[in-house]
């Protein structure tokens, strides 16, 4: 069973298995487990969009929705860089940080292969299966901060929290200037 399989099952003993391998790895390997959650997000996109997938729609696909890992390592970086120095190493760090994503891109590409874009399937069961990854990300990341960084559990909960409101506000904040959100609901109130 994967890496990412087992962190689903058993986050703590698996990042405690894992962090203990202690293999150094370079800043190529690092974006390993981050290019794999791109290309997720690129395939699960292009098959949900148009129902199949071509290598130039991936392509385009992947490239345009690379933002989003990209946000998330922004992200995760000052929340891990310095814990991982004394511990895993930084590269090693985003690697298993980023194996956290597992709940999510199991849940794009489900989402894709339902293809609520069919006339007639019905978003709801999408909607409700989400609750699975918003529930389990956290609990992986919180354990990736105890047992791969080392910090107290105090530590580890704070700075999970950190990451989650920062991965949850800032496309949350983006989309809403976007649409001119706040204009909008001020517009209503008056």
């Amino acid at each position: 069973m994967s890496a990412e399989l087992r962190l689903i099952a058993s986050p703590r003993v698996t990042y405690a298995r894992l962090a203990r391998e202690r293999q150094r790895i370079g800043p190529l390997t690092a974006l390993r487990r981050p290019a794999l959650v791109t290309a997720v997000i690129g395939v699960a996109t292009a098959i949900a969009a148009t129902r199949h997938i071509t290598p130039l729609l991936l392509l385009s696909t992947t490239a345009c929705w690379m933002f989003v890992v990209l946000l998330q390592l922004a992200v995760a970086l000052p929340l891990v860089a310095r814990p991982a120095q004394r511990t895993v190493g930084v590269p090693r760090a985003i690697d298993l940080f980023f194996a956290s994503h597992a709940p999510w891109s199991l849940w794009l590409l489900a989402a894709a292969a339902w293809g609520p874009t069919q006339i007639g399937r019905p978003l709801l069961p999408l909607l409700i299966l989400a609750l699975l990854p918003v529930l389990m990300t956290p609990r992986m990341v919180a354990a990736f901060f105890r047992e791969v960084l080392e910090l107290d559990p105090r530590e580890a909960v704070l700075r999970t929290m950190v990451q989650q409101a920062a991965t949850w506000g800032i496309p949350l904040s983006l989309f809403a200037v976007a649409v001119s959100l706040w204009p909008r609901i001020l517009e209503r109130i008056r």
